[in-house]
């Protein structure tokens, strides 16, 4: 039976982290960056330590808090150079501490071997991929129009890359992705690269702006089966982002984690709190790793580009 626990405040964030970054091309949303902060601090050795390599770093948030997690060095990559300056700007440990770093990169035309050499000083094991890229499917005369969300077709544009750096770099690997974001396809990746789902973090969000005025691609996975949206919420059309902390195994990944995840999606999309109570309708269930719900209060503001 899984265990279903649920925080309801911002645990990882400070905040500082919570105010708008007033830059025009510095990604903010809140709940996705506490959900990958939750991620990474699950693959974190129990007693501290560990290098995290964070891609799409973004406003530098994430990877501060992962620190504060336990993360003995957390390096951050990301290829916007606005972005890069307030990172570093407002994230970055002061010269001559390199626990929270940042280099500007395109991590997706790297190689592992270059990733870890953007770093100022040798990365210690183990290692531990994460990243929360833009997953939100669009059609394509409008993908590349929001460039901070846009996922591809499918919402996996980035994952290919995230995941092979990690498997690469024989690293554990957090990925976070949306209920849309072909989630049974994603598993399908992670399995084939050699991981498997160790615990999995929720967190109902309205639909943004921008999806809303393209649902095109959402609602045609939605009718594919592909996707997962929560229609019977208080507000809104919403979704769920899905955090996933994966490990890397030798034995293979669980045939059926794909299904169950889809199964925890549909499960949690007919509650009607963002407590996502029907999580606990059933006695028994079917879930096999802990599941976490983030019931987080709204943020003033969403910002994406």
């Amino acid at each position: 039976m899984a265990q279903v626990s649920r925080v309801t405040a911002y645990t990882h964030l400070t905040p500082d982290d919570l105010k708008p970054p007033g830059e025009p091309e510095v990604f903010f949303e809140p709940a996705d960056t506490e959900i990958g902060v939750w991620v990474a601090a699950d693959l974190l050795p129990s007693g501290g330590g560990g290098t995290v390599v964070d891609l799409g770093s973004g406003s530098g948030a994430a990877a501060a808090a992962m620190a504060r997690a336990g993360a003995a060095r957390v390096h951050g990559i990301d290829s916007g150079e606005q972005t890069l300056r307030y990172a570093r700007t407002c994230y970055a440990s002061p010269p001559g501490d390199s626990r929270v770093t940042f280099a500007r990169g395109d991590f997706a035309l790297m190689s592992a071997e270059q990733l870890l050499a953007t770093a100022c000083a040798p990365l210690p094991e183990p290692l531990i991929v994460t990243s929360n890229p833009a997953y939100v499917p669009l059609p394509p005369d409008v993908d590349e129009a929001r460039p901070s969300i846009s996922g591809g077709a499918d919402g996996l544009k980035w994952a290919g890359a995230i995941i092979g750096h990690a498997r690469a770099l024989g690293a554990d690997l957090g990925l976070t992705i949306g209920g849309y974001s072909t989630p049974r396809r994603a598993v399908a990746v992670l399995a084939e690269a050699g991981y498997r789902i160790a615990a999995v973090t929720l967190c109902p969000l309205p639909l943004g702006d921008f999806t809303r005025r393209h649902p095109e691609r959402v609602l045609a996975l939605e009718e594919e089966g592909e996707a997962v949206l929560w229609r019977s919420g208080p507000g809104p059309l919403a979704y769920f982002v899905v955090g996933l902390a994966c490990r890397r195994t030798d034995t293979g990944a669980r045939p059926g984690d794909a299904k169950e995840l889809m199964d925890l999606l549909h499960t949690a999309a007919r509650s009607t709190t963002t407590q996502l109570e029907s999580l606990d309708a059933s006695g028994e269930l079917p879930f096999p790793w802990p599941v976490r719900v983030l019931d987080l209060p709204p943020a003033s503001a969403r910002h994406h580009w």
